[in-house]
């Protein structure tokens, strides 16, 4: 209806007020008694409406893009990051995962992050790189001389050197998350490294990976990791180097089933949240964020502890050859290659490098 209703006169005293009231229906309520009624109903109906619009708009979302998928040990830190951040607001902040690149891969998706357009992200050595390049450091192949030596790194002296680099990318690390490292899956046998030599290798796309294989002898294609299976299948390589655990979670082995344990690249990754995001967050959000985010800690013993068992379990698959070469040879080479990478990432690596050697000494003891 619109407009005023028509007042309706009053019954006469000789008429029954019980059957006047009889006569009313939906369409037809007069009296002061049921245009309260009215305007009341109307009032709580408003204020429920005002209740349920005021709970959404104080309830936030943060979106999470995570290139590997959630039964992996970064999926399942993941999810706990996310169960986390919901117990810890009470449900006032919560975080949407979207697992397995499915909002693009890592190189697209880290950009995104640094202009404010997602929230947050797992991200590896490669798809860190790419904001902050000389952070491909860490990732130099045979770089550290033990993976005690690379925790001590990691957790005593990182921070110094790469802040302000993530501060001047747009970003800020919650977290250095554990990737692992890094093997060969091929569809022929790398049993020793002249093994590589004219051999289409997908690398990673950073100057760390293309310039040790390219070093080797091998043809070396830079290509995302979300494109390694298709490219395996169709020959475009013959052979790819990837973290182990995740090649292990896409199935490489059914496409690459000659494995090569060569452990030439201990990645060290980040939780990266937007500086755009993290300047919107109330202290108390931050606070949340920074809490539920150390779950990612867990990631350095399970990510190794998945890796010997699916390295094993790989092992025992029809089909499948596991190789562990001499890694001596492989060791010289890349030592012979350290400087030509440092000097091929640039700006500021060479100050870089000198302060994650002089982090190395430091926990040599």
């Amino acid at each position: 209806m619109s407009g005023r209703m028509p007042r309706i006169s009053r019954t006469p005293p000789s008429q029954s007020r019980k059957s006047h009231s009889r006569s009313h229906d939906l369409g037809n309520f007069t009296g002061h008694e049921e245009e309260s009624k009215m305007k009341m109903t109307k009032l709580k109906a408003f204020a429920a409406v005002a209740a349920l619009t005021a709970g959404a708009a104080e309830a936030r979302e943060l979106r999470f893009t995570i290139s590997p998928p959630e039964p992996s040990p970064w999926g399942q830190a993941t999810k706990a990051f996310a169960e986390n951040v919901a117990e810890l607001s009470g449900g006032e902040l919560t975080v949407n995962v979207f697992y397995a690149n499915q909002l693009g891969s890592e190189q697209q998706t880290v950009r995104q992050i640094a202009r404010g357009r997602l929230d947050m992200g797992l991200m590896s050595n490669t798809a860190t790189s790419l904001l902050v390049p000389e952070f491909a450091l860490l990732a130099v192949p045979y770089v550290f001389d033990s993976l005690d030596q690379a925790d001590c790194v990691a957790d005593q002296h990182l921070l110094d050197t790469y802040a302000e680099p993530f501060e001047a990318a747009g970003v800020r690390a919650l977290e250095w998350v554990e990737v692992g490292h890094q093997i060969v899956f091929s569809k022929e046998a790398v049993d020793s490294i002249d093994a590589l030599d004219n051999m289409k290798v997908r690398v990673a796309p950073t100057q760390t990976d293309t310039i040790f294989f390219e070093a080797t002898g091998a043809n070396a294609i830079p290509l995302g990791v979300n494109e390694v299976p298709s490219s395996l299948k169709t020959g475009s390589v013959t052979a790819a180097t990837v973290p182990a655990v995740y090649g292990m979670a896409i199935g490489l082995p059914e496409i690459a089933p000659e494995i090569t344990i060569s452990n030439h690249v201990h990645q060290v990754g980040a939780i990266l949240i937007s500086d755009r995001t993290w300047e919107t967050l109330s202290d108390e959000e931050k606070g949340w964020v920074s809490e539920a985010s150390a779950v990612f800690k867990t990631l350095r013993q399970s990510v190794r502890g998945a890796e010997s068992a699916l390295v094993d379990k790989a092992a025992s698959m029809e089909g499948v050859t596991v190789h562990r070469p001499d890694l001596g040879a492989w060791r010289t080479l890349a030592q012979e290659n350290h400087q030509r990478i440092v000097d091929a990432i640039g700006g500021d690596a060479d100050t870089a490098w000198e302060e994650l050697q002089a982090a190395k000494k430091s926990c040599a003891g």
